[in-house]
């Protein structure tokens, strides 16, 4: 049975992973392929833990604390070396039925036409339709879901006979900015890491500061004002942080004895639900 202390990490991890998923689906990735990421990053994580006597956590020890197979932590353990995230090589394709469906219609030669090239297909052929491609890489998934979703993705258009073309070679359903992905390992990482940081009670250096300034009863009329206000305030602070930081930069070969530290601080805006008021909705 959960604690409490459990039961509310596990409500704010969700509050947490709600824009996260939105970002992810957004991207065209899949529930299976983000599972085999968090596999990996149970287990690595599991693993840096020594025991009580100092040793390094074995596999049963990783099985027990993560909860999986010790098979499964074995297969992860293996593929740490490994530069690709677990679960992405094409023996292991976890991609959904659009992804799928692309990707066979561009290399599949019952798909292809004389050039090599995805052949315009009809929808209803079900021995070399579109139907048909479906159902070879998609199993039971309905051909029709499958077209709406490739089509409201623009990988896809419908001829006026009804015929389906390809245009684009890889799903992606949201107009997704390259900046996200910056800002999610900029910004995102090392807040996170500083929040399990400072609730280590085994911790031997000082807690990072954390603040976020916020009213739960702010006139809406003023938020424009504030966000705009907030944005000037903000990138004086972060301009003055970077000249400190420029000015003190190690200029010297990296063949000192002491290698170059990385640090940095961060500043976020946010205006919406809070975390709590979330995890109530989804309880009510």
């Amino acid at each position: 049975m959960n604690s409490d202390i459990q039961i509310r990490m596990l409500n704010a991890a969700y509050a947490c992973m709600l824009p996260l998923a939105r970002l992810l689906l957004r991207s065209g990735i899949t529930y299976r392929q983000f599972d085999a990421v968090a596999k990996r990053a149970f287990v690595r994580e599991a693993m840096g833990e020594s025991d009580s006597r100092g040793r390094a956590t074995n596999t049963s020890r990783v099985a027990v604390k993560t909860g999986l197979s010790r098979k499964d932590v074995k297969r992860v353990r293996d593929s740490l070396g490994s530069p690709e995230l677990l679960g992405v090589g094409p023996a292991t394709d976890q991609s959904g039925p659009p992804s799928r469906v692309l990707h066979t219609w561009h290399v599949d030669e019952r798909f292809l036409d004389e050039e090599g090239h995805p052949r315009v297909l009809e929808f209803q052929n079900e021995i070399a339709g579109f139907s048909a491609l479906v159902h070879a890489v998609a199993g039971d998934v309905p051909p029709g879901a499958v077209r709406a979703e490739l089509r409201r993705a623009g990988a896809i258009i419908e001829r006026e006979d009804g015929s389906l073309q390809a245009v684009k070679r890889y799903y992606v359903p949201g107009n997704v900015d390259e900046k996200a992905i910056t800002v999610m390992s900029g910004m995102v990482f090392p807040m996170t890491a500083g929040v399990a940081h400072n609730s280590d009670p085994a911790r031997e250096s000082e807690g990072f500061i954390q603040r976020f300034a916020f009213s739960d009863s702010l006139d809406a009329s003023v938020v424009p004002e504030f966000r705009r206000w907030s944005r000037i305030q903000a990138t004086k602070f972060i301009e003055a942080m970077d000249d400190w930081l420029a000015e003190h930069e190690s200029r010297e070969s990296l063949d000192v004895h002491e290698a170059p530290t990385t640090a940095g601080i961060g500043v976020f805006y946010y205006e919406g639900l809070k975390a709590e008021a979330i995890i109530r909705e989804d309880s009510d």
